[in-house]
């Protein structure tokens, strides 16, 4: 890939991502529930279990702590960290791209692998969020650039000992890194096995028992609070494997639709991707295999209820995937080798498929950021009509984002009445936690990442509530944005 165009690739993507990183827009409810551990925590109180049923790595707590102590409370703060790894994630990407470089139908597919990796929606989004989801990406490249020397028999004691280090450190950075350990783990065993290259067999499994000994640390310190979450195993429920994974075959449709920002035919995507991978396994049998252990673990792990794959916690599964329908790619050009009208349309129809939706998507988002959960301009809307004497209603799922912007907007030390989590979707728990607001005249009632299932729709049953108790008089919706606030008078 020696042109320009890999150049102009990673621009792209790196402008895609500092556009939504510098788009303004407030905290949504997820990551305010972490930032508010952060900003009202020391370094050490970080490694006690965290509030709001959070769960994050350590490594990546300290560094956003250590963000906010020199920099300040600031969601351009909180979220620099996750946006200086979606851009280092882009250049780790082209150089993993770059050690599978081979004649020009490879450049091309290459090309096109970098592409869907700048314009992945899911990519660009959390690379400006104060999440860590991010990070896992980029310490599984990271991890798998430094395999490379070893997968391709290229390498020396230096290698060894770089890759021993790098992932001692990244699990103090990601959850889901283990999985790629684990995968890297399982093919030099494989590759030494078969090579009856014992010396390196063991030193393999020295470094693999200082990962293990460095988890077993972690566990201790952190993960085992994580394992014993009700709340969480819950929450993603959905994101665990079936059992058999052929009883719901949509549950793999909507992972791959989620990755890949591709709503039609996902069947195809799986093919290429099965395909890729017998392709990759050809040239570089240990790094297929390492992406074969690494998904096997995963899936297990998800079978198990451990570890749900799905969502943004199957973010640093993105590149694996991507990677292999590029060799898909390469391969129909080797097909129609002898054709190369039909080798263009196949390239053209297939590189379509796959990045006209991305794209779509990422343009789109780059001429207009997503302002979801946008608090900050309705926090100042009431600030400039809050009175003494007035009441205040925030649903449970606004409350993070709140208690986070109060201070800036002289709203820290206002009392007010909230939902809980466990109260949905019982409406009459509801109206309980209100009534303590009923009978006063000027009262606001503050939704946001509104509690919406089965039906139930917290914000509708309660405006219905209110309307029949009461007059509602201001009603207050900043465009674009899913925050809405009420003013009522609940006066007898």
């Amino acid at each position: 890939m020696q042109t320009a165009l890999p150049r102009i690739l990673l621009l792209t993507g790196a402008l895609l991502r500092l556009r939504q990183y510098l788009s303004g827009r407030s905290l949504w409810a997820d990551e305010a529930m972490l930032a508010l551990n952060v900003v009202n925590r020391n370094f050490a109180q970080l490694f006690q279990p965290l509030d709001y049923d959070q769960g994050a790595p350590l490594g990546f707590l300290l560094v956003e702590k250590l963000f906010n102590s020199i920099l300040g409370r600031h969601e351009l703060v909180l979220r620099f960290f996750p946006f200086l790894a979606g851009v280092a994630s882009l250049w780790l990407f082209y150089r993993l791209l770059l050690s599978l470089r081979g004649g020009a139908e490879r450049r091309r597919s290459n090309l096109l692998a970098l592409a869907l990796f700048a314009f992945n929606p899911q990519l660009i989004d959390y690379s400006s969020e104060a999440k860590q989801y991010i990070v896992d990406v980029t310490a599984a490249l990271g991890l798998l650039l430094l395999a490379l020397p070893l997968f391709q028999n290229q390498f020396n004691k230096r290698d060894f000992i770089l890759l021993g280090l790098a992932g001692m450190l990244a699990l103090w950075f990601s959850h889901p890194v283990l999985f790629i350990l684990a995968g890297i783990g399982a093919a030099l065993v494989v590759q030494f096995l078969r090579t009856r290259d014992y010396q390196n067999l063991r030193t393999a499994f020295t470094v693999g028992l200082l990962w293990l000994a460095n988890l077993a640390l972690l566990y201790f310190i952190n993960l085992r609070n994580l394992s014993k979450n009700n709340y969480l195993a819950e929450y993603w429920a959905a994101g665990f494997l079936p059992l058999p994974p052929w009883s719901n075959l949509d549950w793999l449709t909507e992972l791959v639709k989620y990755q890949f920002g591709v709503q039609f035919l996902p069947a195809l995507i799986l093919i290429l991707i099965l395909t890729g991978w017998f392709v990759l396994f050809r040239e570089q049998k240990s790094l297929a295999i390492a992406f074969a252990f690494t998904a096997l673990f995963a899936f297990t792990a998800s079978a198990l209820r451990l570890y749900p794959v799905s969502g943004r916690l199957s973010l640093f599964l993105i590149p694996l995937g991507i990677i292999l329908p590029g060799k898909a790619v390469e391969f129909t050009q080797k097909f129609f080798v002898s054709n190369k009208l039909a080798a263009t349309v196949s390239t053209i129809l297939l590189g379509g498929y796959l990045l006209i939706s991305p794209l779509v998507e990422s343009t789109q988002n780059f001429i207009s950021p997503k302002y979801y959960e946008h608090i900050r301009p309705t926090m100042q809307a009431l600030a400039d009509s809050w009175k003494d004497g007035d009441a205040l209603f925030v649903a449970a799922g606004a409350e993070p984002a709140f208690r986070f912007y109060a201070p800036f907007y002289g709203l820290e030390n206002v009392e007010y009445v909230s939902s809980r989590i466990e109260d949905y979707p019982d409406g009459e728990a509801l109206k309980r936690r209100i009534s303590p607001l009923v009978g006063k005249k000027r009262v606001w009632v503050l939704f946001s990442h509104v509690y919406e299932q089965g039906g139930f729709n917290e914000r509708d049953y309660l405006v219905a509530y209110l309307d029949s108790i009461g007059e509602k008089r201001r009603e207050i919706l900043k465009s674009g944005t899913s925050v809405y606030l009420f003013f009522y008078d609940l006066s007898p």
